[in-house]
Protein backbone atom coordinates (compact mmCIF):
# COMPACT_ATOMS: atom_id res chain seq x y z
CA UNK A 1 0.00 0.00 0.00
CA UNK A 2 1.52 3.28 -0.83
CA UNK A 3 1.14 5.95 2.02
CA UNK A 4 -0.24 9.23 1.79
CA UNK A 5 -0.47 12.27 4.26
CA UNK A 6 -4.50 11.35 4.38
CA UNK A 7 -6.24 10.32 7.07
CA UNK A 8 -7.33 6.70 7.34
CA UNK A 9 -9.11 4.23 9.58
CA UNK A 10 -7.28 2.03 11.83
CA UNK A 11 -7.43 -1.17 9.28
CA UNK A 12 -6.23 0.48 6.63
CA UNK A 13 -3.03 2.27 8.80
CA UNK A 14 -2.33 -1.01 10.08
CA UNK A 15 -2.44 -2.71 6.69
CA UNK A 16 -0.35 -0.17 5.42
CA UNK A 17 2.39 -0.22 8.22
CA UNK A 18 2.25 -3.89 8.06
CA UNK A 19 1.34 -4.22 12.03
CA UNK A 20 -1.86 -5.32 13.42
CA UNK A 21 -4.81 -3.04 14.99
CA UNK A 22 -3.69 -4.37 18.68
CA UNK A 23 0.15 -2.77 17.99
CA UNK A 24 -1.75 0.33 16.96
CA UNK A 25 -3.55 0.09 20.36
CA UNK A 26 0.01 -1.07 22.46
CA UNK A 27 1.77 2.22 20.79
CA UNK A 28 -1.19 4.15 21.36
CA UNK A 29 -1.30 3.32 25.03
CA UNK A 30 2.87 3.49 24.98
CA UNK A 31 2.47 7.29 23.87
CA UNK A 32 4.28 6.49 21.06
CA UNK A 33 1.35 7.57 18.63
CA UNK A 34 0.44 10.61 19.89
CA UNK A 35 -3.72 11.71 19.61
CA UNK A 36 -4.05 14.97 17.03
CA UNK A 37 -0.69 14.11 15.34
CA UNK A 38 -0.78 10.44 14.83
CA UNK A 39 -4.58 9.65 15.36
CA UNK A 40 -7.66 11.24 16.01
CA UNK A 41 -11.37 10.02 16.51
CA UNK A 42 -13.74 10.71 13.06
CA UNK A 43 -15.94 12.39 14.92
CA UNK A 44 -16.18 13.91 18.67
CA UNK A 45 -17.95 11.13 20.17
CA UNK A 46 -15.73 9.14 22.42
CA UNK A 47 -17.04 5.61 20.31
CA UNK A 48 -16.34 7.01 17.19
CA UNK A 49 -13.63 5.46 14.73
CA UNK A 50 -9.98 6.19 14.79
CA UNK A 51 -8.11 7.90 11.86
CA UNK A 52 -4.54 7.80 11.50
CA UNK A 53 -1.85 9.91 9.34
CA UNK A 54 0.29 6.95 8.03
CA UNK A 55 3.16 9.22 7.02
CA UNK A 56 3.27 10.49 10.99
CA UNK A 57 3.13 7.15 12.24
CA UNK A 58 5.54 5.21 10.19
CA UNK A 59 7.94 8.61 11.45
CA UNK A 60 6.94 7.66 14.76
CA UNK A 61 7.51 3.96 13.98
CA UNK A 62 11.41 4.39 12.28
CA UNK A 63 12.34 6.93 14.98
CA UNK A 64 11.10 4.30 18.18
CA UNK A 65 13.01 1.01 16.34
CA UNK A 66 16.26 3.34 15.64
CA UNK A 67 16.40 3.72 19.50
CA UNK A 68 18.40 1.74 21.53
CA UNK A 69 15.96 -1.65 22.16
CA UNK A 70 16.87 -1.31 26.27
CA UNK A 71 15.11 1.91 26.00
CA UNK A 72 11.70 1.49 24.32
CA UNK A 73 10.06 0.07 27.27
CA UNK A 74 10.55 3.74 28.62
CA UNK A 75 8.96 5.26 25.73
CA UNK A 76 5.60 6.72 27.37
CA UNK A 77 7.82 7.61 30.03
Amino acid sequence: MKITSAWVPQRAAADGLGVSERTLLRWRSAGLLKPGEHFRRKFPATNSPLLYQLELCEKAMNDAFARDHRTLELAGV
